[in-house]
């Protein structure tokens, strides 16, 4: 059985986390093992089998320069910056992505999230008073009652029972009613509308895209703080519809990229998780244990498992573009530690010391302090590294967070 320690350790920003002391023999002893496991040149989260410490969030915090955090996407995918992490010998390479393809040889899987985004961000009126409101569709609840989980703004003024309609392209009213509130401050609405199902997505979808053309005209911009509109950030294989994020790690891979690594033979596999509004959001609670991720829709075919389990197989590398991709493989994975097909919701959080069945390989971003990919990172690269990779990261003057550069970990 693991015995747990606690001790005093700084945290990404540099402070001293809180902890228990314990007598200097037992820290010296602690030390020995832990540079033996250094010299076998083991992950560093396989130094927990010596000590396990329970990070809390302050230990995910510091600070990031604001030159060095874009606010738009590059023109060329293949100059952005590429820090490669070697887990094994603890090493860090400075890269771009056109060198992305030299890490894979033939028989390798690269694991891509086919997620795209939909445009459904409707601007409407509350029938009361005729006050202006921006609604958002987070996701689909019920087919048949046409109802949808939602966030509105302003919301404050948006209470259960009242009547929302939205005008289309023939200047009819398109009606909804308020049913409900949700613990994440959205609604619960209901349209009240007997077109099929499918025919009446289409209609919001279309009433969308014509709303935001009259936005460059000046109507619908009241809103203090209105919500942003990505749905033209796609991946090049964006695919299945369902997304209210966009798939940023996947904006790095351009059409070369995909035609290169098929060329040298490395297999191209596509899952499928919708990311959620809120999928990038900073944990508010102290005990990361106690964070919960908003649940998430996943999709793995046969087809997806067949090439990722011949490289598990092979002992070749199964490398995860995003971490949204990585949360969906250790998703479904059976007891041989093998990927299965599934199609589910999914709530993983994953932190130190989490152990990976799946991918062994992960490219990602420059993520914000506080996030929930920060404690999946840590347990995938290990606290003290990852600590390393980022300070080194902000002295080399690399770009942070969704418009950022790359980091891929091997």
């Amino acid at each position: 059985m693991k015995k747990r320690i606690c001790h005093k350790r700084k945290n990404l920003f540099g402070r001293k986390g809180k902890g228990n002391q314990v007598n200097q023999n037992k820290i010296n002893k602690i030390n020995k093992i832990n540079k033996k496991a250094f010299k076998k040149k083991k992950d560093s989260y396989n130094i927990s089998k010596y000590i396990l410490i329970n990070f809390k969030n302050s230990d995910f915090n510091f600070k990031v320069p604001k030159k060095l955090i874009p606010n738009k996407p590059r023109l060329s995918k293949n100059r952005t910056r590429l820090m490669v992490l070697n887990r094994m010998n603890m090493t860090i390479q400075h890269k771009y992505m056109n060198d992305f393809n030299s890490y894979f040889i033939t028989g390798d899987t690269l694991v891509l999230n086919n997620t795209k985004m939909y445009k459904y961000i409707l601007y409407g009126k509350k029938e009361k008073n005729g006050s202006d409101l921006q609604v958002y569709l987070l996701r689909e609840i019920n087919p048949n009652e046409k109802s949808w989980e939602v966030l509105v703004q302003p919301a404050r003024k948006i209470r259960i029972g009242n009547r929302l309609f939205f005008l289309d392209e023939n200047n009819e009213k398109l009606i909804a009613v308020v049913h409900d509130n949700t613990i994440s401050k959205g609604r619960i609405i209901k349209f009240t509308c007997d077109l099929p199902n499918q025919i009446f997505k289409n209609k919001i979808k279309n009433l969308g895209k014509i709303q935001s053309g009259l936005i460059k005209y000046g109507l619908y911009t009241s809103f203090k703080k209105p919500f942003i509109d990505f749905s033209n950030l796609q991946t090049i294989y964006a695919k299945k519809e369902g997304s209210t994020s966009p798939h940023f790690p996947g904006l790095h891979i351009s059409k070369y990229i995909l035609k290169k690594l098929e060329f040298y033979g490395i297999n191209i596999s596509y899952v499928t998780l919708h990311l959620g509004h809120d999928t990038y959001d900073k944990i508010i609670v102290e005990d990361i244990q106690k964070h919960k991720m908003k649940e998430e829709y996943f999709k793995i075919t046969h087809k997806a498992c067949n090439f990722i389990n011949y490289s598990i197989n092979s002992q070749q590398k199964v490398c995860a573009i995003g971490t949204s991709t990585l949360r969906a493989l250790e998703s479904s994975v059976s007891p041989s530690n093998t990927l299965i097909p599934n199609k589910k919701w999914t709530n993983k959080f994953i932190y130190p010391y989490y152990k990976f069945h799946i991918a062994n390989s992960l490219l990602t971003n420059f993520h914000q302090p506080k996030s929930t990919v920060m404690p999946l990172l840590a347990a995938f690269v290990g606290y003290d590294f990852l600590k390393y990779a980022y300070d080194l990261a902000i002295k080399k003057k690399y770009q942070f967070y969704n418009f950022g550069d790359a980091m891929l970990i091997l």
